[in-house]
């Protein structure tokens, strides 16, 4: 009998091989993450009962991604809200920024915008932190990585945990 024919008679279920995870699918994991092990100062919320916002300005590479990642969890008590814009003054109200590359031309001039206290922006462009960014995904040997510039996190006075800065790449950056 032949191998074929031996496991077509297996009662052995056949499990699907689970695919691996697409790079927007590890970024959003990651996005969620960086929420939970960052501490926001408090005026980063006018209100108790606000969510905790995650705005993509720009193109959104992610699609459904990020909303199913976000769906039904928490940070610090607070219900997650995924919005998308396309004009730096429609997040200045989200605690954490996803900065696309198709924004990468406006750069300097959206890091300024988002310069306050309680704003974690994130980007995915080359050199993203260097310029003033907190946190640069970087495509490393097919894998995702992140790069951290904690002098601009504390500018922002964003208290990001011993474990989050232990996995990434620290880098400085002009300081604003």
């Amino acid at each position: 009998m032949g191998a074929a024919a031996a496991a077509a008679q297996s009662d052995a279920p056949v499990r699907p091989v689970a695919a691996p995870p697409t790079e927007y699918e590890v970024k959003a994991a990651f996005l969620y993450n960086f929420a939970r092990f960052v501490e926001w100062p408090p005026e980063a919320f006018r209100d108790p009962a606000d969510p905790f916002v995650i705005a993509v300005l720009g193109r959104d590479p992610f699609g459904p991604v990020l909303d199913e990642t976000m769906a039904g969890k928490t940070v610090a008590g607070r219900r997650i809200e995924v919005r998308r814009a396309t004009r730096v003054e429609d997040v200045r109200d989200a605690q954490m920024v996803f900065i696309s590359s198709s924004e990468r031309a406006n750069m300097p001039a959206i890091l300024k915008a988002l310069d306050r206290p309680g704003v974690l922006t994130v980007g995915e462009s080359d050199g993203f932190a260097e310029r003033g960014g907190a946190i640069n995904f970087v495509l490393q040997a097919r894998k995702v990585r992140f790069q951290i510039n904690p002098a601009r996190a504390e500018e922002a006075r964003l208290k990001m945990s011993s474990q989050l800065l232990k996995l990434a790449t620290l880098v400085s950056g002009p300081r604003s």
